[in-house]
């Protein structure tokens, strides 16, 4: 980001936005599902990260609030971004036909398999965890993060579908 503030007054908004999927955000987003016990000061340090692309996105001074402006590109905040991904891999582990048997026993819903319409079908089942550590891990995490959504999202036919009403959802919040 250090060597692009040079160019930031001459590149259009647009290239802007592309250097900084391309540039930061792909790293952020890499396996940012597996690190779910980060501390709340390593995700403000990657929050501020995002700022720094979002300020050298609008051409922003570095106290100038970066809110509207992270709505305007439609990007979540970091924590949410993550939870987002976690409930895509998810998606894909329990509807995925292709999934390994060993990853979809960690995961049964609530409902029997007739009830098919009903909403506890598409609840999880929440595992027993009394250590902080089996709290943090993918399993827990994804399982609380599923059943916070609503139905009508957790009804989703395709994955695609399914991202797209997660990040409207958690834009609209």
């Amino acid at each position: 980001m250090g060597s692009l503030r040079r160019l930031r007054s001459i590149l259009p908004i647009p290239t802007k936005v592309m250097l900084a999927h391309s540039l930061l955000l792909s790293i952020l987003d890499y396996a940012d599902a597996s690190y779910l016990n980060l501390t709340e000061d390593q995700l403000n340090k990657l929050e501020r990260l995002q700022n720094l692309a979002i300020r050298f996105i609008f051409g922003l001074r570095k106290y100038d609030h970066v809110s509207e402006f992270r709505q305007k590109l439609k990007w979540l905040p970091i924590r949410r971004r993550r939870d987002m991904h976690v409930l895509s891999l998810l998606y894909c582990v329990l509807f995925n036909p292709k999934t390994p048997s060993y990853l979809k026993e960690k995961f049964d819903f609530v409902g029997l398999p007739a009830d098919l319409r009903s909403c506890r079908m598409l609840t999880l089942h929440m595992p027993f965890h009394k250590t902080k550590f089996y709290k943090l891990s993918f399993t827990v995490q994804a399982i609380e993060l599923w059943n916070a959504l609503p139905l009508n999202i957790r009804e989703a036919k395709s994955l695609e579908t399914f991202k797209n009403a997660v990040k409207a959802y958690y834009l609209a919040l």
